[in-house]
């Protein structure tokens, strides 16, 4: 929820806005709250609405519908006081996990506002933020930490739990001679890592081949989704030998 107007830290909005004493998420009509800045169209009426108790500081605007790049992910400005007309967007949009298969698109940052008087941070959250598992999706929501300089810190993700998919997969192929044919090897391949969940945070594939010697022919963290690792390997040649080290193989993925 956004932060009222009588909350700790926090003071009316000041003129020209009046309904300054509403800051609740989407308070009231976006002609009459903000008709001197300007920030991206809106669908919807109205945009969360937060400012600091010195009056000087700038307005903090959540747009819930702002687009980053080809996602809606939803945005937050920040809006001087006195308004000049121009509002800047801070790009926490734009804010990635690592190690996630992260789903942004319709996420509504902005929607939800929160401040920290204690040192003036902002929390701007999107809590239709989803992330991948398998072959489900789990929306648990993320925030985006604000700090009094309007720099990006830190996110928080309480709710977010490793996927029970998580796990890294290592495939031994016998490329020496005494396999043939290779098309054959690389249909099995590929059909396999077709089943697999590849992605950030799920599962993992690297490939290792064998004969006289042995090679990676790519690693665990290589690739990142299920096309990319499937395209490599398509590629992926027999190397042959007149020898079967299969014992050395093993080792050598371990």
């Amino acid at each position: 929820m956004a932060t009222s107007a009588d909350s700790k830290g926090f003071g009316a909005i000041p003129e020209p806005l009046p309904c300054g004493k509403a800051l609740g998420a989407f308070p009231c009509s976006r002609r009459e709250a903000i008709p001197e800045f300007r920030v991206a169209e809106s669908p919807i009426p109205g945009f969360p609405l937060l400012q600091r108790e010195e009056k000087e500081k700038p307005l903090v605007v959540g747009a819930p519908y702002e687009s980053n790049g080809q996602q809606k992910t939803g945005d937050v400005y920040k809006c001087p006081v006195p308004s000049d007309g121009n509002c800047t967007k801070l790009n926490l949009g734009r804010v990635t996990l690592s190690n996630v298969s992260e789903r942004k698109d319709n996420m509504r940052l902005g929607l939800s506002l929160a401040a920290n008087p204690r040192d003036s941070s902002v929390l701007a959250c999107s809590p239709l933020w989803s992330h991948e598992c398998g072959s489900s999706y789990y929306t648990t929501g993320m925030c985006s930490r604000v700090n009094a300089n309007f720099r990006f810190s830190r996110t928080v993700a309480p709710a977010l739990q490793r996927c029970q998919t998580y796990m890294d997969i290592i495939i031994v192929l016998d490329g020496s001679n005494s396999i043939y044919p290779w098309v054959e090897v690389q249909h099995f391949l590929i059909n396999i890592l077709k089943k697999f969940y590849i992605g950030p945070g799920q599962i993992q594939v690297g490939v290792v081949q064998y004969g006289e010697d042995v090679v990676h022919e790519f690693h665990l963290n290589d690739y990142r989704s299920v096309q990319d690792v499937v395209a490599a390997a398509s590629h992926i040649q027999q190397r042959g030998g007149t020898e079967t080290r299969t014992a050395y193989g093993i080792e050598f993925a371990r």
